[in-house]
């Protein structure tokens, strides 16, 4: 019996410390969001989620660790969101224009989250998985079709997660608005080696299925 009450006494603990973590990342979502700046702190996090400054020590060494989970999470979220538009478009570099001039649509209009993005892209290697996994995808299609100008896949998706970690932090620090998004887009295919001309055909078609896409789920 005495292990059994002991057991439970073990779990009840972890339940309560990812209730607490939750409550933690959730009230650091909410900050972010509020926030004009960047000038989230722990005693803001701590302050809207009700628990000691301690307590936010138990679960993250730093307001840095806690950024890169949350956009990490955040990322994950919106490509998941994205998916249906993304795979509606046969073309592959298409494809990945439209994938990305949705998500830097989600990111421009919530500076908040476009900061918590690039911090994560800039702080973990394997930021979104899913999102690289997919980028690859696309990027390795576009090879196979002559579409792909530079010298390997793997560039590519650098070139275009690197492209894309800047323009979030000009979003989050509200130096660009949503109207830069198609110039940001033909810059990402320019890198990949696109002609000018390729670019800006891509881009304009990209941005309108962005914009039905858009339409769609606000219906």
């Amino acid at each position: 019996m005495a292990r059994v009450n002991l057991e439970r006494r073990a779990e009840i603990g972890r339940e309560k410390r990812a209730r607490t973590r939750a409550a933690i990342l959730d009230a650091a979502r909410t900050c972010f969001s509020a926030a004009e700046s960047a000038t989230v702190t722990v005693d803001s996090v701590t302050q809207c989620a009700g628990v000691a400054k301690g307590t936010f020590y138990l679960h993250f060494a730093d307001m840095s660790e806690l950024q890169a989970e949350l956009g990490d999470a955040l990322i994950a979220e919106l490509i998941e969101r994205l998916e249906p538009a993304r795979t509606a478009v046969s073309d592959p570099l298409t494809r990945m224009a439209t994938g990305v001039t949705l998500f830097l649509g989600f990111l421009a209009v919530a500076p908040g989250q476009a900061r918590l993005a690039a911090h994560a892209i800039a702080a973990l290697p394997n930021v979104g998985r899913a999102v690289q996994w997919r980028l690859r995808d696309d990027l390795a299609g576009a090879q196979s079709l002559g579409q792909l100008r530079v010298g390997s896949v793997e560039l590519a998706v650098g070139l275009v997660i690197g492209l894309s970690e800047q323009a979030a932090r000009m979003f989050g620090s509200g130096r660009i608005e949503a109207s830069a998004i198609p110039d940001i887009v033909r810059a990402i295919l320019r890198a990949v080696g696109c002609t000018p001309d390729e670019a800006s055909d891509v881009a304009d078609i990209a941005a309108r299925n962005a914009e039905e896409f858009s339409r769609a789920e606000a219906t």
